[in-house]
């Protein structure tokens, strides 16, 4: 009898011991895939991230609830990309008794700062805990998104997000919505640049232009073409077949290069096309249509998108290493005066032409390398401000009409230059009207007024529109030729760099 009472005890003892241990499999199964996630992500920035997870652990571990302690942990990432806490950094402050500046840290201030980044974190940490509901992060404008340590933080976050299985969507996005609490969002598409598309690096561009410039036009016409290219510009949305279903506006602040692309479809994109014309038809001023707005949006990866969710005119997007995240349009609000009222957002003023001498080339001339006969010519400027952007377009069509007045001296004994006008900021050239349409003088109605000054009277015959370019390189299909552009220079650069030395390490 007492050996089966010891018996008994050893099978209790086991199952006291299995349970144990299934409750730590499921434990472990339920919590270390979050952990490695913030082990992954900061394994990114930090050598010895341990400390740094430790400490995500301790802040996220109450409740002690599986699907909260993950929220928990990616809030805990979202908000050190997006919302870190303040750094510990001397600045330079002017002393008015040694006359010069120095270096100093300011613990008032830098406690006040900490003082309101920690109250705000608690509070968002609260709404996940108490009420599981996530919150919403704020950051003052694109700047912070666009930092480049920031970008890379994104995409290493949303690709382990993916990877770990921590989203219930087939691709992962951002947990919590992100507000960008200030800037324009305008109807235009920011095209690829030179330095966007080899990440800042001069080399591929400086390499293949060589090459490319013994192919083009002429090496004017390369030159410009480059510089056009070089960080970018942003064509218009326009009505035709093109831009049909989703599309996405450029929201930015500053500058069109540093803007974030907020994709709309269905409803939510016309409801925001008809509030930029209501705000062209109330404002009676000729700036560049564009809402003053804060706006709210979930951050996805490019991944996470297949073909048809972004329209004809945009299909580049469907490339992974093109956007590091893409904002999903939520909602947005009017915080200030319409755009021609005093404020500042730049981005290239350009118009586009077929060259040639004598005769036009034919569309199957334009068609098989598109970039060789396209000259470009640009202002960079205030579109969102009336003056500077009336200015801008009366610059720029004096700027056309005096490089093709002037042109025969430098090729004398050719035939004279021409240009057959393809496109413009303004205005498509597919035939079709932009979404919002501009108000005043496009770009081209200014190039026709100007050629009838008497100083250029003599190359009238040698400009004019021609829509039998249109499928090539109208708006519509500029990014098309932008990228055929663009790949041959990635081709010639790397055709054109030296073969590395083998045997030896080589240094990153």
């Amino acid at each position: 009898m007492q050996a089966l009472h010891d018996l008994l005890d050893r099978f209790e003892v086991l199952g006291t011991a299995a349970a144990i241990a299934v409750g730590m499999i499921v434990l472990l199964w339920l919590y270390i895939p979050p952990i490695r996630l913030v082990w992954r992500c900061l394994s990114f920035e930090e050598r010895f991230p341990i400390w740094n997870t430790l400490r995500a652990c301790f802040v996220c571990a109450w409740p002690f609830k599986p699907a909260v302690f993950r929220n928990q942990m990616r809030l805990w990432l979202e908000l050190r990309l997006l919302n870190p806490e303040p750094p510990k950094t001397p600045k330079w402050y002017f002393d008015h008794r040694s006359k010069r500046y120095q270096l100093m840290f300011d613990r008032r201030m830098y406690r006040r700062g900490f003082s309101v980044w920690r109250r705000e974190t608690q509070g968002k940490f609260a709404a996940l805990k108490v009420r599981e509901k996530e919150p919403v992060i704020e950051v003052r404008d694109v700047f912070r998104l666009n930092d480049e340590s920031t970008k890379n933080g994104i995409k290493q976050y949303l690709l382990a997000v993916s990877d770990l299985k921590l989203s219930l969507d087939e691709q992962a996005s951002f947990l919590c919505k992100v507000r960008i609490n200030e800037g324009f969002l305008l109807p235009l598409n920011l095209l690829a640049g030179l330095m966007s598309r080899f990440s800042d690096d001069w080399d591929p561009i400086i390499s293949s232009y060589g090459h490319l410039a013994t192919k083009a036009y002429s090496p004017a016409q390369m030159s410009l073409f480059n510089l056009w290219l070089l960080w970018g510009p942003s064509v218009s949305v326009c009505t035709c077949d093109q831009w049909s279903g989703p599309v996405t506006l450029q929201y930015g602040f500053g500058d069109e290069n540093n803007s974030v692309r907020v994709r709309l479809e269905g409803v939510a994109k016309q409801r925001v096309l008809d509030e930029l014309k209501r705000s062209v038809e109330r404002r009676g001023v000729t700036a560049y249509p564009a809402l003053h707005a804060s706006i709210v949006g979930k951050l996805w990866p490019p991944s996470s998108f297949v073909q048809g969710q972004f329209c004809a005119a945009q299909n580049e997007l469907l490339n992974p290493d093109r956007e590091a995240f893409i904002l999903e349009y939520d909602s947005h609000a009017v915080i200030g005066n319409a755009a021609g009222s005093n404020l500042f957002y730049t981005a290239y003023v350009w118009v586009a032409f077929v060259v040639g001498r004598g005769t036009k080339p034919s569309i199957e001339e334009v068609r098989s390398e598109p970039w060789r006969r396209v000259l470009t010519f640009f202002e960079h400027a205030n579109i969102v401000d009336e003056v500077a952007y009336e200015m801008a377009k009366q610059n720029l069509a004096r700027k056309v009409l005096a490089y093709l007045k002037t042109a025969e001296k430098d090729e004398p004994g050719q035939a004279p230059l021409s240009l057959w006008y393809v496109g413009a900021l303004d205005e498509s050239g597919c035939g079709q009207p932009l979404e919002v349409p501009v108000k005043g003088s496009t770009i081209w109605n200014v190039i026709e007024q100007t050629l009838k000054e008497a100083e250029f009277r003599q190359i009238r015959g040698r400009i004019g529109q021609d829509d039998s370019f249109a499928e090539v390189l109208s708006g519509c299909h500029l990014s098309d030729a932008v990228n055929d552009f663009l790949d041959d220079v990635d081709r010639q650069s790397r055709g054109k760099r030296p073969k590395r030395k083998t045997g030896r390490r080589q240094l990153s």
